[in-house]
């Protein structure tokens, strides 16, 4: 597992390179949406889907693509979420996992465990996107 000091020194550009193979980390080109709206479109598909959950090869567990959700807005950066609910009774720590879907491949994610109100755990992956013409891309 990668602490989260050495995943944001790999900085995204180095999660992104695993990015499934079905989706494209490129924010794709879209005049009347924003990015996150343009990559919410992307893993859409894979709401209620499951993934397997691996460590240096392990299986841990296995988790559901919950929902989607938009982050907080800043002018040069857009923000989104993906929410995993947790299928078996393994609690996973803040950190990098390899989550593998059977149809659409491996991705590399930095997942941080949250509590709802409820109790129930659950598992968030963030993106943040830099904005084309913020003066930072």
């Amino acid at each position: 597992m990668i602490d989260r000091r050495a995943f944001i020194l790999t900085g995204v550009a180095g999660a992104a390179s695993t990015l499934l193979p079905t989706l494209s980390l490129a924010a794709p080109d879209a005049e009347k949406q924003s990015q996150v709206a343009a990559w919410n479109n992307q893993w859409q598909p894979l709401l209620e889907e499951s993934f397997v959950v691996e460590e240096a090869g392990r299986l841990l567990t296995r988790l559901k693509l919950s929902e989607l959700r938009e982050g907080t807005k800043a002018p040069h950066v857009d923000q989104f979420h993906l929410y995993f609910t947790n299928t078996s009774a393994v609690t996973l720590e803040e950190g990098s996992y390899y989550l593998h879907h059977p149809e659409h491949g491996s991705q590399h994610l930095f997942l941080q465990p949250v509590i709802r109100s409820s109790g129930e755990p659950y598992y968030r992956a963030t993106f943040s996107l830099l904005v084309e013409g913020s003066g930072y891309v």
